[in-house]
């Protein structure tokens, strides 16, 4: 019984070859999602780990339907060329073990004829001058064509210098054991209980139990560590599985600049982000944490719509945080339910500003579908991914959780209004809500002020304030 080695990650990484090769000649599915389940319980670090460094070394390749195939070079492993591989394995998977040990000889600075640094290994930890991750043409690090040189690893595997400020602290108790057989491949065994991890993102932020997983990716709650303020941390994994590494490379920057517009959006209707590292094996972003979310408040109310009251100032505080998004030209286009957060007090907090564009299908990134849970909000013209699609798209969404929240039901062609669902709701709305959702854009209202205004006209008596006034429970 022991804790995992680089021997026994070698073996892992083996063991999945050999799993595709075998799925591949039986029949078995050799898609990743199913490939992940049959094997996570059988080797001793995540599982994504292991397919993020056979894809990074072209070990694997991934068709748009995520079906994972062999390439030339994990063909030639499967027959016995080991050494590149034992190599490549060793270097990436240093940092996962905690420990450097039982590594290739490498060489000193002393071999070197020029002033180039080499990588220092002490035991303890690796410092190495490191290429861009990912830059176009670059290729593994091969023993001999590179053994002179420094070598070349990615950025999370290394320890930044003093002075850069996004460095990533993981503290995290070690696997649980695993049984080795003497053969070469890897012996099934109960899975290992979870590690209790307690991850720090940049000195600031500790991360806790998970709270909820999408297509996308997993929330976990977390902390800042200096005042005890609780934050949601968002971390992408699932995604990236879909995309080459250059593809990838689109997808983060895509990231970046959606995260970095709604952090822009000072607004009490929507949410924080606090930080954001795009630069590591799996992105996270920091946010505010919030008590729930509209989906589970729909899920309590059943069929029989939300108060009244309620719904139109959830409905206003979106409305105007919409409205400050599209006036420092950002729009939301993912409008849905679990979007909508709610803090104690029961207020609208937007989040998730723009997420859905960083897999709009383009010259760079394939088609890949997540899921059909935001469809029904989705403006046709996002249905058809037509590039142009503005302001519009978000009334559109806009319309269609008012109804919900009115009626506790997705409205349909053939729906009845609002207020012949539910007696309560003022029959004014209803002709907002069948604006709002019209088909063809220019049917819509052009834009939310236009809404507002028609919104007001409705409530002359002021019984939810007038135009520009947004009510905020306290």
């Amino acid at each position: 019984m022991s804790q995992p080695t680089y021997e026994s990650v070698r073996q892992d990484a083996l063991l999945i070859l050999q799993t595709l090769q075998e799925n591949g000649l039986t029949g078995a599915s050799v898609r990743l999602p199913d490939v992940k389940s049959t094997l996570q319980s059988r080797v001793g670090l995540d599982i994504d780990t292991y397919f993020f460094f056979l894809r990074k070394f072209h070990y694997v390749s991934m068709d748009r339907e995520a079906n994972v195939r062999l390439t030339d070079a994990a063909d030639a492993v499967l027959t016995g060329e080991m050494g590149r591989f034992e190599m490549e394995v060793d270097g990436f998977f240093a940092d996962q073990l905690g420990v450097i040990q039982d590594l290739p000889d490498l060489p000193s600075a002393a071999d070197d004829d020029d002033d180039e640094p080499t990588s220092v290994f002490d035991g303890r930890s690796m410092t190495a001058d490191v290429l861009p991750f990912e830059q176009p043409g670059d290729t593994p690090f091969d023993p001999e064509t590179d053994a002179t040189g420094p070598i070349r690893l990615p950025p999370e595997l290394v320890e930044a210098p003093p002075q850069t400020p996004d460095v990533t602290e993981i503290r995290m108790s070690p696997p649980g054991p695993r049984r080795r057989s003497s053969g070469s491949r890897p012996t099934p065994v109960a899975p290992p209980s979870a590690p209790s991890a307690e991850v720090r993102f940049d000195s600031r932020f500790e991360r806790g139990e998970e709270l909820g997983s999408g297509p996308m990716g997993t929330v976990y709650a977390g902390e800042q560590v200096s005042l005890g303020v609780p934050v949601a941390i968002k971390e992408f994994k699932d995604i990236f599985g879909y995309f080459s590494f250059l593809q990838r490379n689109e997808v983060i920057s895509r990231l970046e600049q959606e995260l970095r517009a709604q952090a822009s959006l000072q607004h009490p209707s929507v949410v924080r982000v606090l930080e954001r590292n795009v630069e590591v094996e799996r992105p996270y972003f920091v946010t505010e944490r919030l008590a729930s979310n509209l989906r589970e408040k729909l899920t309590d109310a059943g069929e029989e719509g939300l108060d009244v009251k309620w719904a139109i100032r959830a409905f206003l505080q979106t409305a105007y945080a919409l409205r400050a998004a599209h006036a420092a030209e950002t729009t939301h286009h993912n409008l849905k339910p679990e979007n909508l957060l709610l803090d104690a007090q029961g207020n609208v907090h937007l989040s998730d500003f723009g997420l859905s564009r960083i897999l709009e299908v383009d010259a760079n990134l394939p088609q890949v579908f997540l899921g059909a849970g935001g469809m029904p909000y989705l403006a046709p013209e996002l249905l058809a991914r037509e590039q142009d699609a503005g302001v519009g798209a978000d009334v559109y969404g806009l319309g269609i959780l008012l109804y919900e929240m009115l009626t506790g039901q997705i409205p349909g062609r053939r729906s009845p209004l609002p207020s012949e669902v539910n007696r309560n709701v003022p029959a004014g709305l209803d002709a907002i809500f069948d604006r709002m959702t019209q088909d063809k854009r220019d049917q819509r209202y052009p834009d939310l002020d236009a809404m507002l205004e028609e919104f007001y006209g409705v409530f002359p008596s002021g019984e939810h304030l007038t135009r520009g006034e947004l009510i905020i429970a306290g």
